[in-house]
Order: structure tokens, then sequence, then C-alpha cells
């Protein structure tokens, strides 16, 4: 017999519904013209994504959970990174379309594949949370790169991030305090600062964290190539 679903909802589901909310937020404001506040919604998420996983250990695991998970990052990390590629690279025609169409399909296998063969130790390919992550904190330090190869660089980076998140290297889970905490304080400084007003300070920070999550992404990759050359 089905039961009400309000009654399935947990409180961890509610943070996760949050994380959708503000994808879905962040796709609105991109075409509002908002384009910064689209991608600082998209680190509100990150930190929203992280929540729900502590709300859920000390309220419990629902039915929903899993399944809501994958939904909002889907939206949160696969569909509003991808909307904002394609605004920014919009001038560049088909390639536009096709770079942001396959971190999108990329993303969606990732979840997909991860909701079938979850890895309980790690993560088979980037998640998509730090996809869509390092994707929004490309965008928003894009100013240091000289202007003729930002939409170059942006639309390669793209295509390497996609094909990451659906590679087999393995990637750890970051649970130590001593990487997390830094990274937590530094990514909400970046938020408030920018809701605040202060936004000089918002592109050094987020340069930043753009270094800490890519170089996440490359320790695995550096040790792959060279274990296979010993």
């Amino acid at each position: 017999m089905s039961e009400n679903i309000l009654k399935l909802i947990k409180p961890a589901d509610i943070v996760t519904l949050i994380n959708a909310l503000l994808g879905f937020a962040s796709i609105i404001m991109i075409f509002q013209g908002q384009f910064n506040s689209a991608l600082v919604l998209i680190l509100l998420a990150v930190i929203a994504d992280g929540a729900d996983g502590a709300v859920a250990r000390y309220s419990g695991f629902g039915v929903l959970g899993a399944n809501l998970d994958s939904l909002s990052d889907a939206i949160s990390f696969g569909a509003a990174p991808a909307v904002a590629a394609l605004v920014f690279l919009l001038d560049s025609g088909i390639f536009a379309w096709l770079a942001a169409g396959l971190f999108l399909v990329c993303g969606i296998l990732r979840l997909a594949r991860f909701n079938v063969t979850g890895k309980k130790d790690g993560f088979e390919g980037i998640p998509i949370t730090s996809g869509g992550f390092i994707v929004a904190l490309f965008l928003l330090v894009k100013d240091y790169l000289p202007d003729p190869y930002v939409k170059p660089a942006f639309g390669l980076f793209l295509i390497m991030i996609s094909i990451l998140m659906v590679s087999t290297i393995s990637y750890p889970k970051l649970k130590h305090p001593v990487i997390l905490a830094p990274m937590g304080i530094m990514l909400v400084l970046d938020i408030m600062a920018f809701y605040l007003g202060y936004t000089e300070i918002v592109r050094p920070v987020s340069l930043v964290l753009f270094g800490l999550v890519f170089a996440y992404i490359l320790v695995p990759i550096g040790r792959r190539i060279y274990g296979r050359s010993e």
C-alpha cells in the first residue's frame, strides 16, 4: 500500500530539496542576466549538498534520500552549470551547445552509474558536485585570464571535466576535517562576501577554492599515470 509522501520525508530530505531549489533559482537568475548571482547559488547548493548528509546522520535516513539526492544534484550541479556554460559560450555557436550538452549528459550518466554501482569508500570518476562546483568557480575567476583565451580555455576545461566525470579514475571521499574545515570556511566567506557587497574578495577566495578543487581532481590522475609508468 502506498504511503503519504509527506510521511516519508525526513529532515535531510528537506535540505536536499533546498539544494534542488537553489539549482533552479540559479538557472532563473542566469536568464535574468544575474550571472554571478547564479554562480554563487551553485556554491550555496554545494553547502546544502554537504549538509543533507550531516543532517541525515543525526535525524536518520529516509527511503527517498538517495533518489532525491541524485535528482537534486542533476539540477544544481548538472543543469545549472550547463546552462551557465551555454550562456557564457553562446557566441561560439554549435560548440557552446555541444560542450554544455556534453557536461549535462556526462553528469547524468555519472549519477546513474553511482546509483547502480556506487562505491562506499570513494568515487569512480569526479563526483558531479565537484564538477559543477569547479565549473562555477572557473566562471567566477575567469577575469584572471587574458580575454582572447578565456572562452577557448573554458570550453576545453568543460570537456575535460565532462570526460573525467564518466571516467573510471578513483577519487577519495574527503572526510578529514583538516581538509574540509578550511574549504568550508572559505566557501562560506566567499558567499558572505558576495552578498555583503565585498565583491573584491570574491574572486581571490574563489581562485583559492578553484585551486584546491583542481588539485583534488588532478592528484588521482597523476597517481594513475605515474603508476602505469612504473
